[in-house]
């Protein structure tokens, strides 16, 4: 007897892009107290650069499909936080996370043209530092600038804070002091916005890797 073996075509449907604006941090998860600011141009990805530590030219940039960017702030709090998630065409996130490691590492503590409009050129001393219940791979970092704007010398301290879950790229960011506080705050956020990307990301293609 011929036994006949039916194959059963499987289609599998592309993941849907997730939406952005539910992986985006709330107020409440900032802090008690913190409101959203919105920021002109922070759901734009044409002419909105996403990627700039160490200055900008990052090829993963052009493989970006949706992007939502919002700032909070508090009155009561002199520190400011903003988070930006981004999706990318397949693959795109994962590039997105090396260069950004990569430009970490090797950024050279010499003036760097940022390829913003109008800005000279200025030294960044890019430092990482480990934080607990993020997503593997990520990337954290404290960044100094130095250098020399309208005549006037600068010394700014910020921090970034970069995840990936799947094609979606999470960026928390604050700008002000080196101060503990400040610290705090961004790991908190980053902390959130993990759980954000873990909760939400189902339409990433797959899980957190490096």
């Amino acid at each position: 007897m011929r036994m006949a073996l039916a194959l059963a075509a499987v289609v599998v449907a592309p993941a849907a892009t997730p939406d952005v604006s539910h992986l985006i941090l709330q107020p409440t998860q900032v802090g008690k107290g913190y409101v959203t600011m919105k920021q002109a141009g922070g759901n734009l990805v044409k002419g909105q650069v996403t990627l700039n530590l160490c200055g900008t030219g990052y090829p993963s940039e052009r493989f970006r499909t949706t992007r939502l960017q919002v700032n909070f702030a508090n009155q009561n709090v002199p520190i400011a936080i903003s988070n930006e998630v981004v999706t990318y065409r397949s693959g795109g996130a994962v590039q997105a996370m090396r260069e950004v490691i990569r430009r970490a590492v090797t950024c050279p503590h010499r003036p760097v043209d940022t390829g913003e409009k109008g800005l000279p050129k200025l030294t960044f001393q890019i430092t990482r530092f480990a934080a607990p219940h993020l997503l593997k791979g990520y990337l954290a970092v404290r960044v100094i600038v130095t250098g020399t704007i309208k005549g006037k010398q600068i010394n700014q301290t910020s921090y970034a804070v970069y995840q990936r879950y799947g094609n979606v790229l999470s960026g928390i960011y604050s700008v002000g002091g080196a101060n503990p506080e400040q610290l705090q705050l961004v790991l908190h956020a980053a902390e959130q916005s993990a759980r954000n990307l873990r909760r939400g990301g189902n339409g990433a293609s797959s899980g957190p890797t490096a």
